[in-house]
């Protein structure tokens, strides 16, 4: 083990990170204030004092201050690397919604629930009624309809994946990464996830590194 360290920043330090070459994302929306964050991450870093490649580790720490951020109302689709998560019972089921629109993308979504469990490479993830309506003018471009009724969905970090359930995913443009079309489930991306091919009762997808 190695000793962890953060590093932060805020306010327009932080605004603008490198991100969005292919449209940026929005994950949801937070009433959190500036030392409510500070005193969760210094709690954060004092429990998670050593650095572990597959499990203790940036993806660990993104994951669920996002989901401590968002009270568990988040969207974020990307398959992790490596981590160790598990998201409880009580988390899964969240039945909220947010809607935001802000430098040039606006998006409205609403979930049921869901979940993440992850050990190492190894990741499995599920999502109940989860819809999203996204508009997307740059970075990016596009506009989308997500209605995911139900998705199962497992990887093998970002080298390759699956997942099933009953999806009708319409949409294209550039958005969070990714180059992507889909007609009613049909469709693909490729971008910052790898290459994706989806049908309406599930789908594959691989890194291209």
């Amino acid at each position: 083990n190695v000793e962890a360290h953060l590093l932060g920043s805020s306010g327009i330090n932080a605004e603008y990170g490198g991100a969005g070459e292919l449209g940026g994302e929005i994950v949801g929306v937070t009433e959190k204030t500036d030392s409510e964050i500070d005193r969760w991450i210094n709690a954060w870093h004092a429990k998670h004092d050593s650095y572990e490649l597959l499990s203790e580790n940036c993806q660990k720490f993104a994951f669920e201050f996002m989901v401590w951020l968002t009270d568990g109302n988040y969207k974020c689709d990307h398959r992790p690397d490596a981590r160790e998560v598990l998201t409880t019972d009580s988390e899964f089921i969240n039945n909220k919604g947010f809607a935001r629109a802000e430098d040039g993308n606006a998006i409205a979504s609403y979930g049921l629930g869901q979940g993440q469990a992850s050990a190492g490479p190894f990741n499995l993830g599920a999502k109940v009624g989860q819809f999203n309506a996204q508009a997307v003018a740059g970075p990016g471009f596009g506009a989308f309809a997500d209605a995911d009724l139900v998705r199962v969905e497992a990887s093998l970090g970002n080298i390759v994946g699956a997942h099933a359930g009953l999806n009708a995913n319409t949409g294209v443009g550039a958005r969070n990464g990714n180059v992507e079309a889909h007609l009613l489930g049909f469709g693909g991306k490729i971008g910052a996830d790898g290459l994706e091919v989806n049908t309406p009762i599930g789908g594959v997808n691989c890194s291209l590194m």
